[in-house]
């Protein structure tokens, strides 16, 4: 129980606003890198149309022209619409509210919007109100992906390799055998229809399903072209759903077309 309590002081200290501005002026005293030359863009699904602003911060640090791909809800659209008034370079995609972001997010892969990118930055408005830390675990995650230019080029310099498919925070990977919870068997049967090789099936996913991923190594995934009604309706699940399942296949279908999965530091994971 400490040491929960000292993460979640840790984490709260990190994303606020003492903690952005003493980064901010660490960061204005470093050399700024160079950009990776990398072609990129960012996908999101906003549930909560009020964090679009934190979305929008991510696309600001990135270069002039980087698109942004947000799914939502149809009932949530005029909310999204409106906090993205005067927002360059965004694209709605209205998704019906199953499968979480998840579903949208394959939706839009198939759709061939992220086609002829190095790298796309996924995100979703996560609040998990069941969750004493939330709302922190999504600011750290946004702030770590894509809160700083100089780690944000350095984590992305990883696409420069061909062979690199997802980069994620490495405090939110999960791969001891607990974390299957109850989608091992789910997310086997989806392996198994992406014709995953049994050395590709293994755990190991980013808790949050937040990470940079270059989309041909979700070729497989793509593939199977998953479609809105084979997930779940919502009902507030906390396990145990296709999205939950496939949120472990990420890594899978990236590991079976021979890609790697590395943290932000370029480690292979």
């Amino acid at each position: 129980m400490l040491q929960k309590v000292a993460g979640l002081t840790l984490g709260a200290v990190f994303v606020s606003d003492t903690g952005r501005s003493l980064r901010k002026r660490w960061a204005a005293r470093s050399a700024r890198a160079e950009w990776p030359g990398l072609k990129v863009a960012i996908v999101a699904h906003a549930y909560y149309p009020d964090l679009m602003n934190e979305i929008l911060a991510c696309q600001a640090l990135l270069p002039v022209g980087t698109p942004v791909h947000v799914t939502v809800p149809p009932e949530r659209c005029a909310l999204l619409r409106a906090a993205v008034i005067g927002a360059q370079d965004v694209f709605i995609h209205e998704h019906d509210n199953r499968g979480r972001d998840v579903a949208p997010f394959l939706a839009v892969l198939g759709s061939g919007a992220l086609d002829g990118y190095d790298a796309v930055l996924k995100l979703h408005t996560k609040r998990s109100p069941h969750l004493l830390d939330g709302e922190i675990r999504r600011k750290l995650l946004f702030d770590k992906l894509c809160g700083d230019w100089n780690a944000t080029c350095r984590a992305l310099s990883a696409f420069n390799s061909v062979t690199t498919g997802i980069v994620g925070w490495g405090q939110s990977w999960r791969a001891t055998p607990s974390y299957w919870m109850a989608n091992e068997v789910r997310a086997r049967e989806v392996a198994e229809r992406m014709q995953a090789p049994e050395s590709a099936i293994r755990l190991g996913f980013f808790e949050g399903t937040m990470f940079w991923f270059r989309p041909a190594a979700l070729a497989s995934l793509r593939e199977l072209d998953l479609r809105p009604e084979d997930f779940e309706p919502e009902a507030r699940q906390l396990d145990g759903t296709l999205h939950h399942a496939v949120e472990r296949c990420f890594t899978i279908a990236t590991w079976s077309r021979g890609f790697t999965v590395r943290d932000l530091k370029g480690q292979v994971l």
